[in-house]
């Protein structure tokens, strides 16, 4: 995990809670936006999640964000709703992922 380098054991941990904190809070806030007619605010929301995906090498998670955040940016509410929907299932397993890696680091 790139994340280890920077910082080690401690700050790894520490980012794992803040990225599980704030993941579903920005999947909220994506889906209220995108109820809203918010594209611009569904492009912002996914563009930070994309970002911290990113930092753990969940890559199918980022990836799935930035194309949502495209989307939302060039061509508003088409797919966004279906997209979001495979978003927050490519979230859960990442959590657990995570969780077993924060467990790990632990021992």
């Amino acid at each position: 995990m790139r994340l280890n380098k920077i910082g080690g054991p401690d700050f790894v941990g520490q980012m794992i809670d803040l990225f599980l904190e704030e993941a579903p809070e920005r999947l909220i806030a994506a889906r209220e936006a995108e109820k809203a007619g918010d594209f611009g605010a569904v492009a912002d929301a996914t563009h930070a999640l994309k970002s911290s995906a990113r930092n753990f090498g969940a890559e199918r998670l980022a990836d799935l964000a930035e194309n949502i955040e495209m989307k939302a940016r060039s061509q508003g509410g088409a797919n966004i709703s279906t997209l979001l929907d495979g978003l927050e299932q490519a979230y859960a397993p990442v959590k657990v992922w995570l969780e077993t890696q924060k467990d790990s680091l632990k021992k």
